[in-house]
């Protein structure tokens, strides 16, 4: 460890090799331990965001796929919802994932580096999880979850598989890999990863072993219901994806200079600006096998979702995967630079900035302390949705039935309707707008003539109802108040005579 950085190992200096390994473990156990508990406390704090309600509907209707994701994330809420389907509940299994993840990524530093300091493996965790957007990951049960634990653990066998050429690596390789594919379609650099790998580092003469194309099969075998569920749906899942990174028509420098702030915002500063100079000053250290194998595996998920940020505006956590595996090439570049004043400022900044972000969007979970105008609460889509969707299903219920066709509950797009669907549940919730999505294969999509409960949050623009049904009549709303102050407002109307409008 570079001299100016050891303060970081503090007094464990005057250790063996062995005793600071056995030290940095402990400790990294106790901050994921610490982390853990920090997650448990927030968890019961707010309602379930968009995506998890959507993906705890894919654990209440059971499928081998889904129209935008594969069913890993569903088949795991499958195993809380027999037992408990609270909002605490239903956000264990994402923070164990988390936790396990963290664990990964400590052995695979040590694994990838082992003649720098037993340390890094603990840098390289505290470097990824200052992200605010790892702190929400590690709460929300959505694909990116398994797919960082089982990516993590895919790239470590792979590593040991193609160094070692053992059965054993080979086959826990292809476990990894198809449980991979079967979180997200990102799973696919992962191969791209290990293709790349056959290329640089000369592992063509691995061609000829057996083990692997027995992982390779066995990945394949594992992704197998995605395909055949695509199969009989017409590749909808397929082809929404392929399109969904390209739909902003021409490629954009606005667009993509928009995503890669959202990244800049979204990780630990230090590791956006410090990881891309590693993974560029890497290159001309690309005979290292932990350089080469990190270059290999990070660059295809950053590179990808880069480019496409020029054609629509990338989530900041779609390149989750591609920092894991590049977290330790970063934290070893900065431990390689820590004498330079501008790394310890720009690392001092970073982790103050971090600090504070994690804290107020904590502390905001918690107990929304903040006061805010009336509708303008940013935390606002988090809360009102259980009783938002429980007095709309009673207010279904004393409509009339009509012959042949029973009130139904309507939303204007998908993410009002996995809250309400989720809360309401079973009662049906069917989406008005021409987007067919996974609501539509479950709930079916309105029928002409069909009426029913519309549900509206007074944030959403437009009027509501206006553009799909004949007549609604507005019914009285209910507002969620936060500080004494309505953060928002559910609008209710009985509306006849669905036309299909928008």
């Amino acid at each position: 460890m570079p001299a100016g950085f050891s303060s970081i190992a503090g007094g464990f200096q005057g250790m063996t090799a062995s005793q600071q390994a056995r030290q940095s473990r402990r400790v990294t156990w106790g901050v994921i331990a610490g982390l853990t508990l920090l997650h448990l406390a927030v968890a019961g704090g707010a309602g379930l965001s968009v995506d998890e309600a959507h993906y705890a509907l894919y654990g209440l209707y059971l499928d081998w796929s889904y129209f935008d994701h594969p069913p890993m994330v569903g088949w795991l809420q499958a195993l809380v919802l027999p037992f408990a389907q609270s909002d605490f509940a239903l956000r264990l299994l994402p923070i164990t994932l988390s936790a396990v993840a963290c664990l990964v990524l400590y052995q695979l530093t040590r694994e990838l580096f082992p003649e720098q300091s037993p340390w890094l493996g603990l840098i390289a965790v505290v470097l990824f999880q200052a992200g605010i957007i790892i702190q929400l990951l590690a709460l929300a049960m959505v694909p990116d979850g398994p797919l960082l634990l089982f990516g993590l653990l895919a790239v470590r066998y792979l590593r040991r598989a193609f160094c070692h050429n053992r059965l054993a690596d080979w086959l826990l390789s292809g476990l990894f890999l198809g449980l991979a594919g079967l979180s997200k379609y990102t799973a696919i650099t992962l191969v791209a990863g290990a293709l790349l790998i056959l290329v640089a580092g000369n592992g063509w003469r691995r061609l000829g072993s057996p083990g692997l194309w027995l992982a390779f099969g066995i990945g394949f075998l594992l992704i197998l219901p995605v395909l055949w569920w695509n199969h009989l749906h017409d590749w909808i899942s397929i082809n929404y994806q392929l399109q969904h990174g390209t739909k902003g028509g021409q490629w954009n420098i606005q667009r993509f200079l928009v995503s890669q702030a959202g990244q800049l915002l979204a990780y630990a500063p230090a590791l956006y600006l410090f990881g891309w100079i590693a993974l560029f000053q890497g290159m001309r250290e690309w005979r290292h096998p932990g350089v080469r194998d990190t270059l290999c595996f990070s660059l295809p998920v950053l590179l990808l979702f880069g480019w496409n940020g020029g054609f629509h505006s990338t989530l900041p956590h779609w390149t989750a995967l591609g920092w894991a595996i590049a977290s330790p090439l970063a934290a070893r570049w900065i431990v390689q630079h820590w004498r330079l004043r501008s790394v310890r400022v720009t690392v001092g900044f970073s982790a103050v900035y971090s600090s504070l972000l994690i804290l107020l969007v904590y502390s905001q979970l918690m107990v929304p302390w903040i006061p805010f105008q009336a509708g303008e609460h940013p935390m606002r889509d988090l809360y009102g949705w259980e009783q938002a969707a429980r007095r709309a299903e009673k207010l279904r219920r004393q409509l009339p039935d009509t012959p042949g066709r029973p009130p139904q509950l309507f939303v204007e797009n998908w993410t009002f309707a996995s809250r309400i669907a989720w809360y309401a549940r079973p009662a049906p919730v069917q989406v008005l707008d021409r987007r067919f999505d996974q609501f539509d294969l479950w709930f079916g999509s309105p029928q002409k003539g069909a009426h029913g409960i519309l549900v509206s949050p007074s944030y959403y623009r437009g009027k509501p109802g206006s553009r799909y049904f004949s007549t609604c009549k507005e019914l009285e709303p209910l507002p969620v108040l936060l500080n004494g102050k309505p953060a928002v407002i559910f609008r209710y109307f009985a509306c006849e005579g669905f036309r299909r409008g928008g």
